[in-house]
């Protein structure tokens, strides 16, 4: 059934309860003109198990036209590039579940993962959020270098960090998360304003201060690797701009100033000008610092070397990492710089 978001529209079926848990579970997946990835991300959710083949759907779709999907609640958005927050608040009005589960299109869901991931949720209803793990497979050693250092959605460094333990968390990514609908609800919903991303940042902040959010290593998606340094400094560029928006709308704004600060590398030459200026000599002492810091990176992610798919990329870690920081920073000074869109 394919409907506007403008319109009401009825339920076709009822959303399945699983078995023993009382709770209905909905899947949102959030899309914009990616019909072979989403077609495979929602074939992933129905192939991963029980409780993906029971779950209820929900596409929300930014296309010029309609395009329904058999087996799925489809609902068509005009292209008005509204962003991915009024996107998934429409897709959460829509959802039928007591519990969302958000995947990216880009995504593709491992065996058993919708399972773990409402696992604790199920389990302890004070916890209100759980985070899943996101990995790369099959790709270039740039890609695993990024998952290295978690990225996308906290990669293979959250996951190892974990020791295979659900642990507390407060950084859950729509690429791989569940909330209750409640605790979406209470926290406002996805903040519609953070037109350039960040908006599960935000709403990951919010519920966090309302109760338990937790990580489940065991709930595994694969991510789409951007696999090029080109499209990891694009990607960065974008995610410093976001940063800069999301400045006037966290919670948490002294320490996410004082973040701000302490990674801008615009602070750091700044320093390191004003010492070479004061002392020429210190210029000699530019390459062994920059050795060390190469072998500091490398140490710091060595417990890489022992996954056997991001062994051959650990070398790389630094240059991507310098790559995610220059990206960054211009993306910082892109939108200080540019007035951003109401």
């Amino acid at each position: 059934m394919a409907h506007s978001a403008s319109e009401p529209a009825g339920r076709e079926t009822r959303v399945p309860v699983h078995p023993g848990t009382g709770s209905r579970v909905s899947v949102v997946i959030c899309t914009k003109n990616r019909p072979d990835d989403l077609a495979q991300a929602i074939a992933s959710v129905r192939a991963s198990g029980e409780a993906g083949q029971r779950a209820e759907i929900v596409v929300v779709e930014e296309a010029a036209s309609p395009r329904p999907i058999s087996g799925v609640r489809y609902v068509h958005l005009a292209p008005k590039d509204l962003g991915f927050g009024y996107a998934r608040n429409v897709a959460v009005r829509e959802a039928g579940g007591d519990i969302l589960a958000f995947i990216d299109d880009d995504c593709v869901a491992e065996a058993g993962w919708l399972e773990s991931l409402t696992a604790p949720l199920q389990a302890n209803p004070k916890v209100l959020g759980v985070a899943g793990a996101v990995l790369v497979r099959d790709c270039s050693r740039i890609g695993y270098a990024e998952n290295i250092l978690g990225f996308p959605g906290g990669g293979l460094r959250y996951r190892h960090a974990t020791g295979g333990q659900v642990l507390p968390t407060r950084y859950l990514s729509t690429c791989n998360c569940a909330y209750r609908r409640d605790a979406i609800r209470q926290a406002g919903g996805f903040v519609e304003g953070a037109r350039v991303g960040g908006e599960d940042y935000l709403l990951a902040e919010k519920v966090s201060t309302l109760g338990a959010c937790v990580y489940a290593p065991a709930a595994v998606v694969c991510h789409r690797p951007r696999g090029r340094l080109g499209a990891i400094f694009r990607w960065f560029a974008r995610r410093g701009e976001s940063e800069i928006v999301l400045l006037g709308a966290t919670g948490a704004r002294g320490d996410f100033l004082r973040f701000l600060i302490r990674s801008s590398w615009t602070w750091r030459a700044l320093v390191l000008l004003g010492a070479l200026m004061a002392w020429p000599a210190l210029v000699f002492l530019v390459p062994p610092i920059a050795v060390l810091y190469y072998g500091a990176m490398l140490w710091r992610f060595r417990f890489a070397r022992a996954y056997p798919t991001h062994r051959s990329a650990w070398w790389l870690v630094p240059i991507v990492k310098l790559t995610m920081d220059l990206g960054t920073e211009l993306g910082r000074w892109r939108a200080l710089c540019v007035r951003q869109p109401r």
